[in-house]
Formats: C-alpha cells, sequence, structure tokens
C-alpha cells in the first residue's frame, strides 16, 4: 500500500502517451477530492495522481 504512495508518476497525455513538458499547455479533467484528501506537493505530480485524463494541446485540439 504505502510503496505506490511515494511513487514518482510521469504526467504523460491520455492520447499519445507523450510526456507533458514543462510550460506546456495541458487540458486536464480531474474531480474535486474530498478536503481530508487532497494531494500536496509539486503541481506535475499531484495532477498526475489525480486527474482523470490528461491532454497535451494538440491531441486535445484534434
Amino acid at each position: 500500500m504505502f510503496k505506490d504512495m511515494f511513487k514518482r508518476k510521469e504526467l504523460k497525455c491520455s492520447a499519445c502517451q507523450r510526456k507533458i513538458q514543462y510550460e506546456e499547455e495541458l487540458v486536464a479533467f480531474i474531480k474535486l477530492p474530498k478536503e481530508r484528501n487532497l494531494l500536496v506537493g509539486p503541481f506535475d505530480v499531484c495532477l498526475a495522481k489525480s486527474a482523470q485524463e490528461v491532454y497535451c494541446k494538440a491531441c486535445y485540439k484534434k
């Protein structure tokens, strides 16, 4: 249970599986978690762990 909790997950596009780079525009679909389940840390890591879908700008425009 705890070993997956600290594993760093990369932020990848749901369509093309390409890694999202820093300062790149993206679109993410995420449910707002309950207050006690909020993730704290770098934005890209929290987004990768909690978003249902993440798209790079090119894939979202298709």
